[in-house]
């Protein structure tokens, strides 16, 4: 088949950009710009067609394709559609005369690609984004006469992320899901802690004060619940928590992201193949600040073979289930009897019935008291004096609020069909097709996420969810727009 001069340009974004943050780089419109230039190059100026194939483009890659005019090819998912669809455009082009092909991966699934072009006539240049992360298959394939191979770093200067982290934000947290108190007194070495994570530079107890005044939060309730001879007395009392900002919030939903995935997976796995979720089309800052707090407060570990695990096996419900579990039960419940709060005593049994997260030891009284706990330290739930009693009272805070925002959207929703049952794909369709345009989903990144929310709405009874059917009552709370709070 005689071939021409007509230039090609294929771009695997997903791999590329996958192997660059693997690298500890990152992933910038940059790159976009120097591949396209190169490639123009290369073809004589006769570079005619250009495609770049992911599940998702940054808002700075997009526009670096728009200026260069290159087609956008959205995917269904990082493993599968990319090599099929820059495939058959490569084919389609081959048979148009196409004689200049710049392709750019490192997936072994293009070397029958590779084959056929160079067997066509066709010049052919790869360009990878790792030595390291190449096949024995693939590396052969790029010594075959009439194909020249290069690696990003040969037309673009890589950059590493900036010198910021979230280790700070996480080793708080973790105090607080480990049931440790940030207010008062010294307790559970938590300043030695934070000094052997690196939170700290040493366990001088005014450094943790001055990490505290820089994240944390001051809240203070008059109403607090204090002991007394004949039971609780309402009294004025400071309580400190994490301040969580936009930013710090955005961090904290991708640890969390991060931590249930490497839960769900015992043998690990790559910076690569967490890129999806949050990290889809981050640049590699976030993913590689999330990876380096994880690590260094000592909840995953990163193997010989670049592969990162969970280190404890209590990871799996993440930093927010459990939080937003004991707050929707507590709200429902105070709905439900038309009260500000309920007697704290009345908790563990009210959290127990439907149980924490999944299995068989969903309802176990370590798991119940162990989120109970979370909740309180966290400041999702606070105790207040009531008639010389101790209630738990709800609160209005940040950490659960995307349970809030997507109980209330659904309850606008399908509220109206109740007592109807709804088709449970019909839910989980809805959700997907609402936050696909958002930038910060409601519902969550995938279908793991979406099943997280019925299940915590499900087990707190403001919706039921059996036999793939969700039914979604009217309830006082749906009713109200948001809590007590």
């Amino acid at each position: 088949m005689p071939v021409g001069n007509t230039g090609v340009l294929l771009v695997d974004w997903d791999n590329l950009a996958g192997a660059v943050i693997g690298r500890g780089h990152l992933v910038e419109r940059g790159i976009v710009d120097a591949l396209w230039s190169d490639a123009t190059t290369r073809c004589g100026g006769h570079l005619q067609y250009k495609h770049m194939a992911a599940v998702r483009f940054d808002g700075s890659i997009t526009t670096a394709m728009t200026e260069h005019l290159i087609d956008a090819e959205v995917v269904v998912s990082l493993k599968e559609q990319a090599d099929i669809h820059l495939t058959v455009l490569a084919m389609d082009y081959l048979h148009q005369g196409c004689g200049q092909f710049v392709l750019v991966t490192g997936d072994q699934d293009f070397i029958p690609l590779i084959r056929r072009l160079l067997r066509d006539g066709c010049r052919v240049t790869v360009v990878y984004g790792d030595p390291d992360r190449l096949s024995p298959q693939f590396r052969s394939i790029l010594t075959l006469p009439g194909l020249d191979s290069i690696c990003i770093d040969d037309i673009y200067s890589l950059r590493q992320p900036p010198a910021a982290d979230c280790k700070a934000l996480l080793g708080l947290v973790e105090l607080q899901r480990r049931g440790v108190i940030l207010g008062g007194r010294e307790q559970a070495e938590r300043t030695a802690t934070l000094a052997q994570w690196g939170v700290l530079p040493d366990e001088d107890e005014l450094r943790y004060w001055a990490l505290i005044e820089s994240i944390g939060q001051k809240v203070t309730r008059t109403d607090a619940a204090v002991r007394a001879k004949d039971g609780f007395l309402p009294r004025p009392m400071t309580r400190v928590y994490v301040d969580l900002n936009a930013g710090r919030f955005t961090d904290l939903v991708a640890v969390d992201y991060a931590v249930r995935r490497l839960a769900a997976r015992p043998k690990g796995l790559t910076a690569t193949q967490l890129r999806s979720g949050p990290f889809q089309s981050d640049d590699g800052s976030r993913l590689l600040r999330v990876l380096d707090a994880l690590t260094a407060v000592r909840l995953v570990r990163r193997g010989a073979d670049d592969t990162y695990s969970v280190t404890t096996d209590d990871l799996a419900l993440g930093y927010l289930e459990p939080l937003w579990r004991v707050h929707a039960a507590l709200t429902m419940e105070s709905f439900r009897q038309q009260r500000r709060s309920i007697p704290y005593r009345k908790l563990s049994g009210l959290i127990g019935a439907g149980g924490v997260g999944q299995g068989p030891n969903r309802r176990a009284a370590g798991a119940v008291s162990q989120a109970i706990r979370y909740a309180a330290t966290a400041g999702v739930i606070d105790a207040v004096a009531v008639d010389g009693d101790r209630h738990a009272i709800a609160t209005d805070s940040a950490f659960v609020r995307p349970i809030e925002n997507a109980y209330h959207e659904l309850y606008r929703a399908f509220a109206d069909r109740g007592p109807s049952p709804v088709p449970e794909n019909e839910i989980l369709e809805f959700m997907t097709v609402r936050d696909r345009t958002r930038a910060d989903p409601v519902f969550g990144y995938d279908s793991r996420d979406r099943h997280r929310i019925l299940r915590v709405l499900a087990q707190s009874r403001a919706l039921t969810w059996r036999d793939e059917k969700v039914t979604v009552p009217r309830t006082r709370w749906g009713d109200a727009g948001s809590s007590f709070a």
